[in-house]
């Protein structure tokens, strides 16, 4: 990250990488993302924010179901999220795509399946609390799961089911961060950070 690094990012990925992390956020990359870097097997940590990247989510990513925190916001990044539940959808915990050209309606119903994965967690959490013990492994200790759409062309409704996600007793499964353009004419949220014209509306949520 933050290395002023240029270029392309490499599209030499297959199933014998082992990386598990992939953060090259705040360089200069152009260009537009790797559709092999699906091919890998154990990457669950992608984040490519504040780049000079373009184009759309390449069609290999939506097959990708071992992928938990995407970040790309602060792109140049175009196109429309697909309607139907991809294995894509399956396992994300993190979506950051906020400040890019993304367009059309953002499909809500497939994260809220994403986010109720998360509530067997946090009963364990629970019942390592009322037991007393303390809990070192990150796995079931708890996350903070975000979700990030503001300053793009997305529309769609927050269901409560999403909002019921933000509850400050949930340990693993709380839904930490979550943002949205609130105009008229995009994201109708309850429960959001909310942004207008671009801007941070006063008064809305964390």
């Amino acid at each position: 990250n933050n290395n002023s690094m240029t270029g392309n990012l490499p599209d030499s990925w297959d199933e014998t990488n082992f990386v598990e992390d992939f953060e090259v956020a705040d360089n200069k990359f152009q260009g537009k993302l790797p559709p092999s870097l699906a091919k890998t097997m154990y990457l669950k940590d992608f984040r490519a924010s504040r780049n000079q990247l373009s184009g759309e989510i390449p069609e290999a990513y939506y097959q990708w179901e071992n992928l938990e925190e995407l970040y790309l916001d602060g792109n140049d990044m175009i196109g429309e999220l697909p309607q139907s539940a991809v294995p894509f959808y399956s396992g994300l915990q993190e979506l950051s795509i906020h400040s890019n050209g993304f367009t059309g309606r953002f499909p809500v119903e497939h994260f809220e399946d994403t986010f109720r994965i998360s509530e067997f967690l946090n009963f364990v959490q629970m019942l390592l609390f009322s037991m007393r013990l303390t809990c070192y492994n990150h796995y079931y200790c708890g996350t903070k799961e975000v979700l990030s759409l503001h300053n793009n062309q997305l529309t769609g409704v927050i269901t409560p089911n999403i909002c019921a996600r933000r509850n400050t007793s949930l340990t693993y499964s709380r839904l930490d961060h979550l943002t949205a353009d609130c105009d008229d004419d995009k994201i109708k949220c309850d429960c959001c950070t909310c942004y207008e014209n671009g801007e941070l509306m006063d008064g809305t949520g964390r």
